[in-house]
């Protein structure tokens, strides 16, 4: 359903924040008058993922810290679960990434900055005593932090909140009940792959093509058409290539072939003519009769 990803200093109170959505979105699944599909709310965090904060001392230790993470957020995600991601989250790339796995599961995203100044901060973790950060890796992880924007679709929709204030709790719910759903991105879309041999059968078929139309035009000067021979030929009826006023030559059909074929190829890999099936004999056959007579016609 979506994914609310948290981001703002440490001790900045992305916890708070994070508990009192969880507890807002839930007690709207409860209430009575609630008529929405079932879903649970599920809160993805460092203690979860098993990421203490001396993971963050180091960019060696939190590469696979974030990485962990990563994993627990992309599982979570589905059409049934409000996942919220309270962690530091402060490096776009990776809330950039969280949302290509949004967009994936077919999920909507909301991002909710909590705004806090760094005095308060560093006042509250000095407070916290045996799970707080080391000083140096506070500082870093404060002088590091990339701010989200809503300028950018992967913090978009964005939600600032000062540290002060209470959440907008009706606006952040309508933008994950409500609010648009990102298309997987093409990276991801699953294709629909072409049947086996289809470049063996794409370069034979032309092939044949060729040396079957040289053939006729050195034996029948000055013929206008060419019949396809079988089996190139579609099975639901006979194929004809209408041929220009001039003689076409052995350089100019190789040529063409091998323009005809790296197109196809292209379409193939991109998804294009592999959706649309045509990699038998016969439909390839139309296809290069078709490519030729335009190029011819054009010419």
């Amino acid at each position: 359903m979506a994914l609310v990803t948290i981001s703002g200093f440490p001790c900045s109170g992305k916890t708070t924040r994070a508990e009192q959505l969880k507890e807002y979105f839930e007690s709207r699944l409860s209430a009575e008058g609630y008529n929405g599909p079932e879903l649970i709310v599920a809160l993805v965090d460092d203690d979860i993922s098993h990421v203490p904060r001396s993971s963050y001392d180091t960019s060696a230790l939190e590469k696979p810290a974030r990485a962990s993470l990563f994993s627990n957020v992309s599982r979570s995600l589905g059409t049934d679960t409000i996942t919220i991601v309270d962690s530091a989250n402060y490096i776009k790339g990776f809330r950039y990434q969280m949302y290509c796995a949004a967009r994936e599961a077919r999920v909507r995203v909301a991002t909710i900055h909590v705004v806090a100044p760094p005095d308060i901060c560093r006042e509250r973790h000095e407070k916290r005593g045996e799970c707080s950060y080391k000083p140096a890796t506070f500082d870093n992880l404060i002088m590091r932090f990339e701010e989200p924007s809503s300028m950018v679709r992967w913090d978009s929709p964005l939600f600032t909140i000062p540290w002060d204030e209470e959440p907008p709790y009706e606006h952040i719910w309508d933008a994950i009940i409500k609010g648009d759903k990102r298309p997987p991105p093409a990276a991801v879309l699953q294709r629909n792959k072409p049947p086996p041999n289809t470049l063996q059968t794409l370069t034979a078929t032309t092939q044949t093509i060729v040396t079957s139309l040289l053939s006729h035009v050195n034996s029948l000067p000055g013929s206008s058409t060419f019949p396809i021979p079988s089996p190139p030929a579609p099975s639901n009826g006979s194929l004809v290539l209408h041929l220009p006023a001039r003689r076409v030559t052995l350089s100019e059909m190789q040529r063409l072939k091998r323009q005809y074929e790296g197109v196809q190829v292209k379409a193939q890999k991109s998804g294009g003519l592999a959706a649309a099936g045509n990699w038998t004999e016969g439909e390839v056959a139309t296809g290069f009769v078709r490519f030729l007579e335009e190029i011819w016609e054009t010419g």
